[in-house]
Order: structure tokens, then sequence, then C-alpha cells
């Protein structure tokens, strides 16, 4: 369709969506304390008179923003990746709302009927598993449900039987696996049967990105979305993924002053369901912050384009009297050839002040190299560690879900007993 057309589907949806919007008892409730009135709300352009909606009005009473509770199919859960999970109630339409919307992203990814898929998503209360072993099979493909193994030479393994030619997973779960297939099997990753792979989970450096590339030599594509939303994919120009506009309208504000920003500015991306009946988002904060593309695109399509989030306004760390993130701390070690892993935790020490230890899988460090990520990393970040080792090969323990690599113990957390064998083996004390 033109974009013309997308603009009246748009409000054509987002019509039906207030009017179920304002029959939940987490809308209506807003709405009412904002003195708005159904009649107050009549076009998309009125969608800066709502008020904003969070992960925390979910958690409190995640019942609360379902539209259609009869109609209820499935429950599923965020990762909680920045405290509690948020549960999602998906309806019958809405489980096949994002079906289709993942099976959209990776044809938009290069995936294609005939591809035999290896889908390492997790499968259980994190939707992405199930929704990604479905699109797979609705664009023709046979789908390889390893979901999340005990291992990473399970899943090694798996990719050398199966000899699939594409791959979805988390982006450093790939590098790690590319180490251990060549281990296992004695044969180059880059001579394996796989071609193309979707990450999503985590954002991904483009030195990151690259680095997977060479190593497995394959075509990536980057994914990102919200359980609470949608989400969208890159296609060949690798230049933000593909929002599909129309399942979820998506803002982009000035977080200090909660005004919309102009377009391509960097802000906190807010986002509203448009085809969804179970558990609504209704300007929804993300704490996601990026900014969108507009304008032609050389792949055809005519969505707006969502920039990867390098970072959460929630999930920025000070270090030293310096705010930094994940993705720039993993963009600064993977600039450095031969890293396989890493993990960095920080913590205190005797003397109350910050302590950084950097622990590198690799053994093609040399000292120089060494020495300069030590150094501020290289230049990329403003701290120093206090220390920087290399570790044994695939000694680094896979923490949570994702697999953190930066862990902060000045906060409160259990980090399990991987975590404090492998400290007790390399790490300093800690107070």
């Amino acid at each position: 369709m033109t974009r013309e057309e997308l603009l009246k589907l748009q409000e054509k949806k987002f019509k039906r969506i207030m009017k179920l919007a304002f029959g939940t008892p987490l809308y209506s409730g807003k709405f009412k304390e904002a003195g708005l009135r159904p009649a107050d709300i009549t076009s998309i352009k009125d969608l800066d008179k709502l008020p904003f909606s969070s992960k925390q009005d979910i958690v409190k009473d995640y019942r609360a923003a379902i539209a259609d509770p009869n109609d209820l199919s499935v429950f599923h859960t965020t990762s909680g990746t920045s405290g509690t999970p948020t549960v999602v109630g998906y309806t019958n339409n809405d489980v096949e709302t994002q079906i289709s919307n993942e099976t959209r992203n990776i044809l938009t990814a290069g995936f294609k009927k005939g591809d035999t898929v290896i889908n390492t998503s997790m499968y259980g209360m994190f939707f992405a598993g199930i929704c990604f072993h479905e699109a797979v099979r609705r664009i023709g493909a046979v789908v390889v449900p390893s979901g999340k193994q005990a291992t990473g030479r399970q899943q090694a393994d798996m990719i050398h039987f199966y000899r699939p030619n594409g791959v979805i997973g988390i982006a450093q779960f790939l590098l790690k696996w590319a180490s251990l297939y060549e281990e296992m099997f004695g044969e180059d990753p880059r001579e394996s049967s796989l071609e193309r792979g979707y990450a999503l989970g985590e954002p991904v450096p483009e030195v990151k990105r690259k680095l997977i590339e060479d190593v497995w030599d394959i075509d990536l594509r980057i994914g990102y979305g919200l359980t609470e939303v949608g989400s969208g994919g890159e296609c060949e120009e690798k230049f933000g993924v593909h929002w599909l506009e129309d399942l979820s309208f998506v803002e982009v504000i000035d977080p200090e002053t909660d005004e919309r920003v102009p377009e391509g500015e960097r802000g906190e991306l807010v986002y509203t369901t448009l085809s969804r009946t179970g558990t609504l988002a209704i300007r929804y904060r993300s704490r996601d912050s990026s900014y969108l593309v507009s304008g032609d695109c050389s792949c055809g399509r005519i969505t707006r384009r969502v920039m990867p989030p390098e970072y959460r306004l929630d999930g920025l760390i000070k270090i030293k009297g310096t705010l930094t993130s994940p993705f720039a701390i993993d963009s600064a070690i993977f600039s450095y050839k031969g890293v396989r892993d890493y993990l960095v935790v920080v913590g205190e020490d005797s003397s109350g002040l910050d302590r950084i230890d950097v622990f590198v899988d690799s053994d093609s460090l040399t000292p120089s190299q060494l020495e300069s990520l030590s150094d501020r990393f290289g230049g990329k970040l403003w701290f120093n560690p206090s220390s920087v080792k290399v570790v044994e090969k695939d000694s680094i323990p896979v923490i949570g879900r994702k697999g953190k690599k930066l862990i902060d113990l000045r906060a409160e957390g259990d980090y399990g007993d991987e975590l404090n064998t492998f400290l007790e083996k390399y790490g300093e004390s800690f107070d």
C-alpha cells in the first residue's frame, strides 16, 4: 500500500483501539483522571492529549489493561531485563497478530521458503520462541526448535547435525557457538551450512555484528521489539528495523519534557498498539532511547524505521562517576580482534571505591592490546578498569537468560553459584 493508505488504516484502527481502551480499568481510570471523554479523542492527531502509561502500570495489575478478557488465549511475560517481568495477556487475535508480525520480520530479514532454520529463542513464558517457531513454518521453511539448551556445546552440535542455513538467537551466543563449533568438529564455522541469521533480545554494536558475520560467513540482520507492543526487522540496508506501523504506532519524546521531538532526533520511544485486543499499550513508555528514520528505503518498504536502541534510559550504570551502558562496553571490547567472550564485574574495594574487573576470553590478545584495553577501553569509555585478565576458553559463565556481560555487585541481586565460582577462581576480593 501507499504511505497515504497506511495512514488511513492507522486512523481506522486507532479509533477502534480507543473504544477498547476506554473500556479497560487501567486506561479508563487514566483518561478520567486527565479529564478526557471518548468524544475528546476522535483522531490519531489527538494522541498527544492522552496520558502516558508504563511498565509499572501493567505490573501493578496486569489484568487491568486487557480489553477483551473473554477471548484470552495465553499469558506470556517479558524477560525482566530492567526489573520485575511484565505479564502480557494475548487474545486469540493477538497471537495471530504477533505471529504475522514476526513472519513479516523474518521475510524482511531475508529468510525464505525452503530454508531450514534453527530457532534458539527460549520457549515457554517468553513469547519469542513459540512466535518465531510458527513464523518460520508460515513462510514455508523447516524449523529446528532447539530453544535454550543447557550448554553452548549442545547448540553447536545441533547446528552441525541438522545443517540449518538460518539461525535465530541472541548475538553473543551466536559468537560463542562459532568457537565451540570449531573446537568440537575441527571445522571452520565459515564452512558450516549457515547462510543467514536473525539476532534479537539485546543491542548489537556494528563491530559485534561484523565479527559474527565474519566468523560464520553469514548475513546477520537485527530485530528489535517489546513483548507488550510488537517488533520490527532489518532489511538488506541494515539501517534500522522496519516498524510495522499498521500494528502499532510509534512516537519519540523528550524524556525530560515529555514533548515529541522532531523527526530524526533521539529520545524515548513511545508505543500505542493498534491491532491487539488483550493487553493494550497506550502511549506506552518503553524507556528505550533511539530515533526514527523515514523516507524511501531501497527495499521498497514504506514503513518508518526504528533504529535499534543502544541502551535503556533506566539501564545506564554509573561507574567511577561516569554514566555508561552495556552497549558502550560491548562496542569497546569487541573492537579488539580475537575476543570470543567477556565479563565486566563492578564492585567496591576495601576503601569503598568502585572497582572494575574485566575478564576476557581470548587466545590472541597481545600484551600491548591488553594494555590498551586497560587504558579506558581503547579511548571509548571514560574510566579505567582496575584489572584486565585473560581467562580460559569457554570459562565465562552465562548469567541470566540473555547472558549478562555487565554485573554490578553494588546493587542487590543473586547472580548464582556459577558467578561466585568464577570469581573465586579469577577475581579479586569485593566488599
